[in-house]
């Protein structure tokens, strides 16, 4: 495969790997992937090579560029979504960490503090996975980048996606060409209407909620890929991807990460955002990651560091109306070994079973929990704040104390 087609192509690389977080579609997408490995030429010896080499573990940083604000393909724009992923392939495991773009860090060659996206608009995709890596402080052997302009194109080609839109959103920017304009509830979303969703970051905590909308984005362009009535525009969406993306992996590796999909279940999938807070210093506004929070979440999605006594942090909420019920499930969580970092009445009573909800995914120690407070519902949620608990438990009649 020339350099040309190994350097061109991440929003199939990110359908893709959307498909192994998600554990969607898997005979579908890998017949798509067979129509891509045609299109760049991928030749039988090539497949016969082993996937990244050989390597067991590979971790990827993936890039939305937004360049919207300039008509000059030469220059970087912005690296507007920032996420490193780590794939385990024994494990059959995928995690990630999503870094906000106004992180504080050292970029490579550089002697001050920077935001990490600065580094992608002074030395692209390559400098950028060089401050990743320094920062994070596993090695990062791929990167794959996606135009996120490209993403209105490719909406429109799968006729639009559906997002369940949290408030109403308005913004305008004369001088950089944004104007956003979309409004509360379940809507069917066009490119560029999409692109606006993605873009919207006026809000309480900013980035961070920018982030989980690009994840609940990625998720819902993944389903619109794998839905029937686009089986036969699959060329034409694979042709409009490819356009738009670059990555240094081979066809080989692709099809490697397709075969993982298929044996990857969606909920045990953990994804979270690095933790820290929004410091301005020297009169420039950052997020300042917490680096002891940082490496804890470092070891245990990127290295799959999970020590037995590495149990999830708990809020007990009672949802009963019953005075003390909190409290008797917060004690006996606490007996066993959970850390509870908060109790109170959940926002309103009268809850017949106990809810779990759950921002680390439906993992096996949050499924242990549910089973010690007798309830099977088990509900992934986003994490607001990096603040917050990974688990919160509304206590329901049901309860077992």
């Amino acid at each position: 495969m020339g350099t040309n087609n190994r350097q061109s192509k991440v929003r199939m690389l990110l359908i893709i790997v959307i498909a192994a977080l998600l554990g969607a579609g898997g005979g579908r997408l890998a017949r798509s992937v067979v129509q891509f490995m045609q299109k760049t030429h991928t030749t039988p010896s090539q497949l016969a090579q082993p996937a990244f080499g050989g390597q067991r573990r590979i971790y990827i940083l993936a890039l939305g560029e937004d360049n919207t604000g300039s008509s000059r393909s030469d220059v970087y724009g912005r690296s507007d979504t920032i996420m490193v992923l780590a794939v385990d392939m024994d494990r059959k495991d995928v995690r990630a960490i999503s870094i906000p773009r106004d992180t504080r860090c050292v970029i490579p060659g550089r002697e001050n503090y920077d935001k990490i996206n600065s580094a992608y608009a002074l030395g692209g995709p390559e400098l950028s996975r060089r401050t990743a890596e320094m920062l994070l402080g596993v090695p990062i052997q791929y990167r794959v980048k996606t135009n996120i302009e490209g993403l209105k194109r490719t909406v429109d080609v799968l006729g639009g996606v559906e997002i369940d839109i949290e408030k109403d959103m308005h913004y305008r920017d004369r001088r950089g060409g944004l104007y956003i304009n979309l409004r509360k509830g379940y809507r069917h979303l066009d490119g560029d209407k999409a692109l606006q969703y993605v873009r919207f970051r006026h809000d309480t905590f900013g980035d961070i909620t920018r982030i989980q909308r690009q994840q609940k984005f990625l998720r819902a362009i993944a389903r619109r890929v794998f839905a029937k009535e686009n089986l036969r525009k699959l060329a034409t969406v694979i042709d409009e991807i490819m356009r738009n993306v670059e990555t240094n992996m081979s066809g080989k590796d692709l099809f490697c990460l397709v075969e993982l999909a298929k044996q990857i279940q969606p909920d045990e999938v953990q994804m979270d955002t690095l933790p820290g807070q929004a410091q301005t210093i020297d009169g420039i506004s950052y997020y300042v990651a917490d680096e002891t929070k940082m490496q804890a979440m470092v070891d245990r999605l990127l290295r799959f560091v999970d020590p037995v006594a590495a149990l999830p942090t708990v809020e007990v909420l009672n949802g009963t109306g019953e005075t003390g019920q909190a409290t008797r499930v917060s004690d006996l969580l606490t007996r066993l070994g959970y850390s509870v970092v908060s109790t109170g009445n959940a926002p309103r009573f009268g809850y017949d079973q106990s809810e779990i909800r759950s921002r680390i995914g439906d993992t096996q120690k949050v499924r242990q929990m549910a089973a010690l407070l007798n309830s099977t519902r088990i509900t992934p949620i986003q994490r607001q704040d990096s603040t917050e608990a990974d688990v919160t438990v509304i206590v329901g009649r049901d309860a077992r104390l």
